[in-house]
Parts: C-alpha cells; sequence; structure tokens
C-alpha cells in the first residue's frame, strides 16, 4: 500500500490501539514545517481520550509554524487585520482590555482607509500622509493608529509576507507643548466644600440620597496620588489606619468591558503601580469615617462600592464629580487631575523623583511631560548667589 503523502502542517490517519499498560494510544503521521513526517503518539484511559489527546497534541504543534502561508503581499489589509487580532490571542500576553483597545483603534481609525488595500500597496508614502492627516485632527486618534498600523504590519514582516515595515520610516508625530493642569490649595479647597454641601443634602429633591462616598474617594486620590481605577479597587485588607503612620496598599484596579460587568484587577496598570504609600491626615480620617459608617466589611470587600455591594465603575464616579462641580458652578475638574496635582505639589516642595515614586513611575521623564505643573518663579535663591558674585565694591 502506497505511503499517504501529507501536505506541510497535517496529519494522516490516527491509529488506536492497547498498551500493555491497559492504557490506550492513539498515533499518527504529522509533516512538520520543516517538510518531515514524524510519528506522533499521546494516550488516554479510552480510545477517544487517547484520540482527544493527540488532537490537542497536534494543535499544540501546529503553533510552531513559521508563517501564515495563506497570507500573501496580494492579499487584502482586511485579511492580515484579522490574523494580527488572532496572533495576539494566541500570544496571550496583552490583557484582554489591551486587546480589545487594540481592535477598536484598529476597526475604527485604520481600517476604512486600509482594509481595500493589498499588503503591497502599503507603502511608507501612504503610511506617512494618513498618519499626518488624522494628527490634523487628534493627535491622541493619530498616536493610537500608529501602535496598530505598526503592530499588524510588524507581524507581516516577522512571517516573511512584507520585506519591511512602512511604519518605520513614518515621520515622527509632533505635539504642541502641553502643560500639565494641576489645582492649587484654594481650588482643592472650593471643590471639597462643593462636594460637602451636595453631600449634606441640604438641597436633596427625590432619588437616594449622597452616601458620603464621592468626599472620600477624592481625598484617597488627593493622599495617594492613585488613579480612579486603583482608590476604587482598594480592599478592607489594603488600609491600615491604627499604625502609626496610616497606609493604604493599591494593587487592583476597577476594569469595566463592553458586554461585561464590572470587575476588580487584582493588579494596577503596571507592576510598578502596586505600592503601599503613607497617608496624610486628611485622607486618614476620610477612611477611618468611611469604615466607621459601613460598619463590619470583610478583608476582601471593596472599601467603595455600590448600595448593591458591586464596584462602582470609574465612568459613573467622573460622571457623578461632573454633575456636583458644575451644579457648583465648578467646570472642566476630572478624577486625573487630583493626581497631576499631587505630582506638582510634591515635586514643589521635595524632588521629581519622590514625585515619581509616588505616583508609580518607573521614568521621570513621564512625570514631568504629563503630570508637573511648570512653576514660572524662579528659584529665590539666585538672587543672594549674584549679590555675592557680583555686589558693588563700597565706596
Amino acid at each position: 500500500m502506497a505511503r499517504q503523502r501529507l501536505s506541510i502542517g497535517t496529519f494522516g490517519d490516527i491509529s488506536t490501539r492497547m498498551s500493555p499498560s491497559g492504557r490506550y494510544v492513539a498515533r499518527t503521521r504529522y509533516r512538520d514545517w520543516d517538510g518531515h513526517a514524524r510519528l506522533v503518539q499521546a494516550s488516554g484511559t479510552t480510545a477517544k481520550a487517547a484520540e482527544l489527546a493527540l488532537k490537542s497534541k497536534l494543535a499544540d504543534r501546529d503553533l510552531f509554524q513559521p508563517a501564515d502561508t495563506t497570507l500573501t503581499p496580494d492579499s487584502l489589509f482586511s485579511d492580515l487585520v484579522t490574523y494580527w487580532l488572532e496572533d495576539i490571542d494566541l500570544e496571550g500576553r496583552s490583557s484582554r482590555t489591551t486587546r480589545n483597545l487594540y481592535e477598536r483603534n484598529m476597526r475604527t481609525l485604520v481600517s476604512p482607509v486600509f482594509d481595500s488595500l493589498a499588503l503591497r500597496e502599503i507603502g511608507v508614502a501612504r503610511c506617512d500622509k494618513f498618519i499626518k492627516q488624522l494628527s490634523k485632527i487628534s493627535y491622541s486618534r493619530a498616536k493610537q493608529a500608529r501602535v496598530v498600523l505598526r503592530l499588524a504590519l510588524e507581524l507581516a514582516v516577522r512571517h516573511e509576507v512584507l520585506p519591511r515595515n512602512p511604519m518605520d520610516h513614518v515621520s515622527r508625530l509632533h505635539r504642541e507643548p502641553h502643560v500639565p493642569d494641576a489645582l492649587m490649595a484654594p481650588e482643592v479647597n472650593v471643590i471639597r466644600a462643593a462636594i460637602a454641601q451636595w453631600e449634606s443634602a441640604a438641597d436633596h429633591i427625590s432619588g437616594p440620597k449622597p452616601d458620603g462616598q464621592l468626599g472620600a474617594i477624592i481625598e484617597v486620590m488627593l493622599g495617594t496620588s492613585a488613579r480612579i481605577g486603583e482608590v476604587l479597587a482598594v480592599r478592607r485588607r489594603d488600609v491600615d489606619v491604627t499604625s502609626p503612620v496610616p497606609s493604604i496598599r493599591l494593587a487592583g484596579t476597577i476594569v469595566s468591558r463592553k458586554g461585561e460587568q464590572t470587575f476588580r484587577q487584582d493588579h494596577p496598570k503596571t507592576a510598578r503601580s502596586t505600592r503601599v504609600v503613607a497617608i496624610p491626615t486628611f485622607t486618614a480620617d476620610a477612611v477611618r469615617r468611611r469604615l466607621a459608617k459601613v460598619g463590619s466589611l470583610g478583608l476582601d470587600d471593596l472599601l467603595f462600592q455600590s448600595r448593591d455591594g458591586t464596584p462602582l465603575t470609574t465612568a459613573n464616579v467622573r460622571r457623578q464629580l461632573r454633575q456636583v462641580l458644575e451644579g457648583a458652578g465648578i467646570r472642566g475638574v476630572t478624577p486625573h487631575m487630583f493626581r497631576r496635582t499631587v505630582a506638582t505639589a510634591v515635586n514643589t516642595n521635595a524632588s521629581i523623583e519622590l514625585a515619581a515614586e509616588l505616583l508609580g513611575h518607573t521614568d521621570t521623564k513621564i512625570t514631568v511631560q504629563h503630570y508637573i505643573q511648570r512653576s514660572e518663579m524662579v528659584n529665590p535663591a539666585t538672587a543672594a548667589l549674584l549679590d555675592r558674585a557680583f555686589a558693588k565694591d563700597e565706596e
């Protein structure tokens, strides 16, 4: 009988037999991506279990293919996008949130322009023009489009579909200098007063009365520099207000995905973001009041939660803060502004290194660029220094 001819990446007929040990062994010939056919086998307690184990092993072996042979330079960009998203899922290194963000940015920003193009038609000039045109509309959108377009075309290069990545030669994006907005102490106190007035329910008309959480959330943000999602993810076990130095451990964040229930993720945005922060008196007092109000909490219960005991969403807290402050005539304040406010205060009174450490940044450049509001006032010590250097001779 002629031996079965196999294509690369395929397997032949599966044979199953019982071994002397009483287990079933399923085996077949598989033609690897180097062209050599090899015997692959797996065992199980039943013939069907052995066959399933074999197919699972073959599926894992299939992952070692060096390239996607279905893609060619004449394939449409839309085909590459599908394959790129499958590759992200296969690799499993990106979080679900990041993966979904990549897909959203690709589908909304890049695909409408590139989907009908063959891969060989996508060159430096086309990519460069696309990014520049998008940057005129929005720097942020251009940056997001640049990231996903580079990643998809990079995959095509790695899998030998394209000889080079045109995005490597696209002009750098230029952004107008941006001064981070931070609040001054009087502005912070005006915000505190507006929230306190609202939480007093003096002007309450209908619906559930304010539960006091918004004010406490603001105090925790001001005392830790934490992101809003990190604050909402603080559990009872993360809070220590009985030690000589009260502290809060930031070790998670709140995640809301379309079509899914909001949940607490057991790590923050980055590994460096997990940190224990000593908190000032005003934050410790706010946390104590919150604990006294909610009564008994389990160690894993959230410090801030809905009336049903579910996590608060960052979107709802942002919306509530905006509504409360706009009702008091205050506009333009966001939760992230408190993070920049804390960073600016720490930098002004201590150092940029301490501000970066508090924010959980690995690079002070990020802190300087996005979080520190630059002061126009030069250190007055220069006046005394220049007096000593250039003092007039006494007559």
